[in-house]
């Protein structure tokens, strides 16, 4: 603590004024109000703050420091105040003095108010004076007056008398003289000063107030009486007790009854419980009775005066007026009784509970998992598949969407996602792969059609990635139509051109073909189209992809059974039979007959029999010549034509409209020497590529040798004519057979790789092209090339040449001199004279006759020009627009050499060949836009270019011959 020296200063005591701990104290050097000194204070010495708070000022203890009394103040010791004003005690300078106001004066320091018929009128009052007779002061004794008003809640005690506050049980609610008014009968006032009648208060029961009586609280009604209603005003009001009925104490609202096992049948009014006697052992009085009755059954009384008892919980008695408990029976099984008991009988248990023994007070509630019908005696235990609560009547049926595995279940257990349940469930069923479902489900649902669920009890399913839908069994992602899976898994790929769009699911190996469409095995991505779209099924086996009679590659090799007829995009398998083999037998017996008749007559005596039953066909034959001898110019340019288009299928490695490609392929198999392909040879001897090359390579050398052989022994015999027309027929033979020739010779080098690393022969796709027999034929094939498309231009163009100055006839020296007209006219009879003279030049007229003498070597660049167009295109960019775009290039070459030149002898002629060459054009120009953009149009716009196509083949050469022929008419009837 903090101290003085010599004198403690502890929190509470002590001589220091205020001790604050742990804050600052200021000590003063005067008494602080409210105090004053007695004596002077004593400063202390060596004050000591002990570290616990400081202090500031002066050091002074102030022990004599006392409150000044009432009437002072302090400033520097108590001041009293004037005369006339008051102050508490404890004031603390002089304005703490205050005037004593009218009304009240100032005694001993303090102001108090005069009282009675005194009054003060003015301020500092010492003394309260009285009011003159007849006078009373007023309500605050600043006056006296005469004529007396009151207050409100106040008024006079008697006429002219003081005014007093209104007592209990009155009010007054005017300010005059008036005396307090009375509370009205049946209300009490409990408050002094009331100002209305609605500070009266209504009676309550028991209790009764009359008129005029100013009561602070209602009279009671005396014991034995009693009073049920408020606001009585009359003692009558209170009612006597009834019989059967007492009341002990006063202000009773009601009277009580007898107590149990007891009577009041004749005092009205009794104010005392002794008024009532006892009932007999097994009697009872209900309340109020005025006799006693027996115990009902169910109860029994076992003393006078003690009422009746229940039998208690589980008991019952069937009788009246039972007098001991051992007349209570216990309750059977299967009911029960409450403590009240019942008349006769226990009652049954109710649905959901049940009483297993006698004496159940209450029959108990069944277990969950069980089921008790009415006064049932046992608990039915709930079978799997349904449940109860507790307290059921029967057992419930789990719902859909839950189950219950188990006998006796409190409940059902809500199914798992993935799994369902049926009404009745014991168990929950999972879902089988590809169907989902959510908690509590009846049954399972099937994904839609872009969700899987691959294993079972699945609880939702798994979105499949995009471009991607749903197998039918909703258990893997498969490709949407237009997409399948391709190496990488789920990775879907737009589907190449030749697969169905429309067939969802694929895979790479699945891929489902459109007809007219191949691939080599279930894991190729190559699609390729089929030489001829019959041929190819299409679907998403590769074993099944040819139609009956093809196999192997592009389903262009023909069955075992079947022959082939044609090649390349008209190839078609025919099944043998027996009238294939006649047909084959035939013509070639037909064309044996036609060279052994021809030999016959050529080396036969023109004397011999033969000879001379021949001569009158000679004769004909004679007049034939010469007609075609006219025609022969026109016939070399369609054959020349049909050359070319004839092999463009099979060269641009293409498929023409249909139409277009059966006419061309007769006219140029025709045209070509080369109907033997369209007989069905292979139903008689096998048949291949290889034996056909061999066969038209070999067979013309043979037929050339021995026609040459002729032109010999003809030149020996010196039959100039008949050696001239060997060899005619020998070069007749060549200009067929040459492109035909060569194209087989060039197709030997013409693979078609696929992706598998095989490689097959277009021509003939039965043909392995890495095997060693197939590089034996090429070996071959290469040098035939040096005896067909080499050697017979090159033949050509050395009997020309070697001949040139018998053939030319000067034209271009005489064009020097002459008109182009008069010029030809001279060369071509020059030419004609050194027929005559040199009769072995007719010899080559095949080639030279149809073009002016200038223009001898001509035959020379018409080959090359079919050889370029047929078998020379199978090296450039095979299979390519831009092999078609070549050939392109290369005939309209052409078509400025022979439009510049006009090589013809006829201007007829001239026109009739720029119409086939222009109609060629059209015919490549329709076949690079097949290549490149046809595929994308639909049947009917191919059916329209298919019609068009044809009509190419065939209208312009025709309106150039009809009207050629027209012209020529018109001459000669002019002529």
């Amino acid at each position: 603590g903090t101290s003085f020296t010599g004198n403690t200063a502890a929190s509470g005591n002590g001589d220091i004024y205020t001790i604050l701990e742990y804050t600052t104290v200021t000590i003063y050097n005067t008494c602080p109000s409210p105090y004053s000194s007695s004596n002077t204070p004593i400063q202390g010495s060596d004050l000591d703050t002990g570290g616990e708070g400081t202090f500031d000022g002066d050091k002074y203890s102030y022990s004599g420091c006392s409150i000044c009394d009432a009437g002072y103040y302090s400033d520097d010791g108590c001041q009293a105040c004037q005369q006339g004003q008051g102050a508490s005690a404890g004031s603390f300078g002089a304005g703490s003095c205050v005037d004593c106001s009218p009304g009240k004066y100032e005694s001993s320091g303090v102001c108090s108010p005069c009282t009675g018929s005194t009054y003060t009128s003015t301020s500092r009052e010492t003394s309260c004076a009285s009011c003159a007779g007849g006078t009373w002061a007023n309500t605050d004794n600043t006056g006296c007056i005469s004529d007396m008003t009151c207050a409100v809640g106040s008024g006079q005690a008697a006429a002219g008398g003081t005014c007093e506050v209104c007592p209990v049980g009155k009010y007054n609610g005017a300010e005059d003289d008036s005396q307090c008014i009375t509370c009205p009968a049946g209300k009490f006032n409990p408050n002094t000063g009331s100002t209305a009648v609605s500070d009266c208060e209504i009676c309550p029961v028991g209790r009764y107030s009359i008129v005029h009586a100013a009561l602070g609280e209602c009279t009671a009604c005396s014991p034995g009486k009693h009073n049920a209603n408020t606001g009585a005003t009359l003692e009558s009001d209170c009612l006597d007790c009834s019989t059967g009925k007492y009341m002990e104490t006063e202000a009773a609202e009601n009277c009580v009854f007898c107590p149990t096992g007891k009577i009041n049948p004749s005092t009205a009014g009794s104010s005392s419980a002794s008024i009532c006697s006892d009932c007999q052992a097994g009697e009872d009085a209900s309340n109020g009775s005025t006799e006693c009755a027996n115990c009902v059954a169910g109860k029994y009384g076992p003393a006078a005066g003690l009422g009746c008892f229940d039998c208690g919980r589980g008991k019952f008695i069937s009788t009246e007026g039972a007098t001991s408990e051992t007349q209570c029976s216990l309750c059977p099984i299967g009911k029960s009784s409450p403590s009240t008991g019942l008349p006769s009988s226990c009652e049954s248990c109710q649905s959901g509970r049940y009483a297993p023994a006698e004496g159940y007070a209450q029959c108990a509630i069944c277990d969950p998992g069980t089921a008790c019908e009415e006064e049932a005696t046992e608990m039915q235990i709930c079978s799997a598949g349904s449940f109860s609560g507790a307290g059921a009547g029967a057992c419930t049926t789990c719902s859909e969407g839950t189950y219950a595995s188990a006998n006796q279940s409190a409940a059902c257990v809500t199914c798992n996602a993935g799994t369902f349940c049926p009404s009745k469930a014991t168990t929950e069923e999972p879902c089988p792969p590809g169907e989902f479902s959510n908690f509590g489900a009846e049954t399972c649902t099937k994904c839609g059609p872009t969700a899987i669920a691959p294993d079972p009890s699945s609880p939702s399913c798994l979105a499949c990635d995009a471009n991607q839908v749903a197998n039918v069994n909703r258990t893997e992602c498969v490709c949407q139509q237009g997409f399948y899976t391709g190496l990488v898994a789920n990775e879907a790929t737009t589907v190449p051109e030749g697969v169905s769009p429309d067939t969802p699911g694929m895979t790479l190996q699945t891929l489902d073909l459109l007809p007219g469409h191949y691939r080599t095995n279930s894991n190729s991505t190559e699609i390729l189209p089929c030489l001829n779209e019959d041929h190819c099924l299409g679907g998403s086996d590769p074993s099944s992809y040819c139609a009956e009679g093809y196999t192997g590659p592009l389903c262009a090799v023909c069955s075992s059974g079947y022959a082939a007829i044609g090649a390349g995009e008209t190839i078609t398998c025919k099944k043998c039979s027996g009238s294939s083999t006649a047909t084959v037998a035939a013509v070639l017996t037909s064309i044996a007959v036609v060279v052994a008749v021809a030999l016959i007559f050529l080396f036969s005596d023109k004397n011999s029999k033969l000879r001379r039953s021949l001569s009158s066909m000679e004769s004909v034959m004679s007049v034939a010549t010469k007609k075609f001898e006219k025609i022969q110019p026109y016939i070399k340019v369609v054959v020349s034509y049909y050359q070319v288009v004839g092999g463009l299928g099979f060269i641009f490695s293409m498929e023409f409209p249909p139409i277009y490609s059966a006419l061309t392929s007769i006219f140029g198999g025709i045209v070509s020497f080369d109907f033997i392909s369209f007989l069905p040879l292979g139903c008689m001897v096998e048949s291949n590529f290889y034996s056909r090359l061999l066969a038209y390579t070999l067979v013309p050398i043979v037929m050339s040798f021995f026609l040459l052989v002729c032109n010999v022994i003809f030149t020996k015999r010196k039959d100039v004519e008949s050696a001239n027309k060997v060899f005619e027929v020998f070069l007749f033979m060549t200009f067929f057979i040459l492109p035909s020739v060569s194209i087989k010779i060039f197709s030997t080098f013409a693979c078609h790789d696929f992706d598998n690393d095989m490689s097959r022969l277009k021509v003939d796709y039965g043909r392995d092209c890495n095997a060693e027999e197939h590089k034996a034929y090429k070996g071959y094939a290469i040098a035939m090339m040096f005896v067909y498309p080499i050697g017979i231009p090159l033949m050509y163009w050395y009997l020309l040449y070697r001949r040139r100055h018998l053939l030319n006839g000067r034209q271009k020296e005489h064009e020097k001199t002459m008109n182009e007209e008069k010029a030809l006219e001279k060369a071509l009879k020059e030419r004609e004279e050194n027929e005559e003279e040199d009769p072995t030049l007719m010899s080559l007229s095949f080639l030279y006759g149809n073009y002016e003498p200038k223009f001898w070597w001509f035959e020379v660049f018409e080959t090359i020009r079919k050889l370029a167009l047929t078998g020379f295109l199978v090296f450039l960019a095979p299979g390519t627009a831009a092999q078609v775009l070549f050939s392109l290039i290369m005939c309209f070459f052409a078509m400025r050499v022979y439009s510049d030149t006009r090589p013809f002898t006829s201007p007829m002629m001239d026109k009739f060949n720029n119409a086939a060459q222009m109609q060629l054009f059209f015919t490549l120009l329709g076949a690079l836009s097949i290549k490149v953009n046809l595929d994308n149009e639909n049947l009917q716009n191919k059916g329209y270019f298919d019609l068009v196509l044809t009509c190419v083949q065939f209208v312009p050469t025709l309106i150039s011959l009809l009207t050629n022929v027209t012209k020529a008419r018109i001459a000669t009837k002019a002529a």
